[in-house]
């Protein structure tokens, strides 16, 4: 079995860091928070301290000197946790981390890994800036997909489809338009709640009209009730 401090196997020493952990009442991701190892982003909320305390505790790796004498002063055991003058500790396990590492990790180690850290900065930001702009071009309610509606009779187009308030530019009949989803909103005589959000100009994402007065099932010509009250392809609107 492999030594690692002073005359001591490394699972004496991993079972030492183990004890004194477990003295202290702390879990695995506690102590890591204690030693200040950051955690990596993602959604599930694994730490890359809690991996390398584990790999310290299994005697995989022994801990870097300054963590050594935080288990020191938790009361660790200085006849085990002496690190011998030619040994140089490896601060992180073999393990592939679960998350990708933080920025502050790239830091913590050294210059050769500062560039890494500030070109993953500027992709972050440009990738930001990106979907900034897009969003300010393409208006509120605007999508990529939308869907082509025919009306069969005059309609009122409303910027609030609930309370028919702000009144916008009429529909004529047999006019197509792009509409982009669909919402529940003022009951119509007929019955129908569904209305349409207008992606075409003058409309450009702001008004509804009831879709009631659309064919609905592709038509353009023709009596307009058709028994369809709403093209169940439009999506709703989120």
């Amino acid at each position: 079995m492999p030594e690692d401090n002073s005359g001591n196997t490394q699972q004496q020493v991993a079972a030492e860091l183990k004890r004194v952990r477990l003295a202290a009442g702390l879990s695995q991701e506690q102590l890591a928070t204690r030693l200040g190892m950051d955690y990596a982003p993602g959604a599930r909320r694994v730490s890359t301290g809690r991996a390398a305390v584990s790999a310290w505790e299994r005697g995989r790796r022994t801990p870097p000197e300054q963590h050594l004498r935080a288990y020191l002063d938790l009361g660790g055991d200085p006849a085990i946790l002496t690190l011998r003058p030619d040994r140089q500790p490896d601060e992180l396990p073999t393990e592939v981390p679960a998350t990708v590492p933080t920025a502050s990790w790239f830091l913590r180690h050294g210059p050769r890994w500062r560039w890494l850290a500030l070109l993953s900065t500027v992709v972050v930001v440009a990738i930001g800036a990106t979907f900034l702009v897009a969003a300010l071009h393409s208006g509120p309610g605007t999508r990529a997909t939308t869907w082509t509606e025919t009306t069969g009779t005059p309609a009122h187009t409303w910027a609030n489809a609930t309370q028919l308030t702000g009144a916008g530019a009429p529909l004529g009949p047999r006019q197509s338009v792009q509409v982009v989803c669909r919402v529940r909103g003022y009951v119509v005589q007929d019955g129908d709640p569904w209305w349409y959000r207008l992606v075409s100009s003058p409309w450009n994402g702001h008004y509804y009209a009831t879709s009631d007065a659309f064919y609905n099932d592709g038509a353009t010509s023709g009596p307009v009730d058709t028994g369809v009250v709403v093209d169940e392809q439009v999506p709703l609107c989120s």
